[in-house]
């Protein structure tokens, strides 16, 4: 059941890149598009549609926030090194997350709801990924960065649970008993 809910969700990725307010549904919609057809294009290869997927999400996800965010407040006890290892290692591993689950799409179709401002610098998208048994809410949550002006998304909810939020438990359960270093290597 978990992989399915992560299939979705990962399904119902938008790619974008950093946007203005006014166009994040425009531009979901759209790019969501794009996402479904790289997955029903029979002519590329996995390692091709993995490659054009990446590429995707890597201009709208703002990595190193959901890094942060993910440690809570850890982040602010690591040296500028540790914090570009984290960084990486963690990138890695949602991108490595969302080629696995996207190797089990299965037609499922994806329809962009309701865009909310919850506060001056934070929106949230609401979609819904629509399978052939059951319906999932995705709320994609974006910030908006100081100096450009532009909104990514640091956070993602699946039918009410935070991936961000999920990483961060597990991270801070793993770090009571071992190092930072241990977490890097696990990621």
């Amino acid at each position: 059941m978990l992989k399915k809910i992560i299939l979705l969700l990962f399904l119902s990725l938008i790619s974008l890149y950093a946007i203005e307010e006014q166009n994040i549904q425009k531009v979901t919609d759209t790019k969501v598009r794009e996402v479904l057809n790289i997955l029903k294009d029979k002519t590329l290869s996995q390692k091709q549609k993995d490659a054009k997927n990446v590429r995707i999400i890597d201009d709208i996800f703002d990595f190193d926030i959901m890094s942060q965010i993910s440690l809570g407040r850890k982040w602010k006890s690591l040296s500028n090194n540790e914090k570009a290892r984290f960084s990486k290692a963690f990138e890695k591993k949602i991108k490595h997350s969302y080629l696995d689950k996207l190797r089990l799409y299965n037609n499922e179709k994806v329809i962009i709801k309701d865009l909310e401002k919850v506060k001056s610098n934070r929106i949230t998208l609401e979609t819904q990924v629509i399978g052939l048994d059951d319906t999932y809410k995705v709320i994609y949550l974006f910030y908006k960065k100081k100096h450009t002006n532009e909104w990514y998304i640091y956070d993602v909810e699946l039918v009410g649970v935070s991936i961000i939020q999920t990483y961060r438990k597990q991270f801070s359960e793993f770090l009571q008993t071992k190092t930072i270093k241990q977490l890097i290597e696990s990621l």
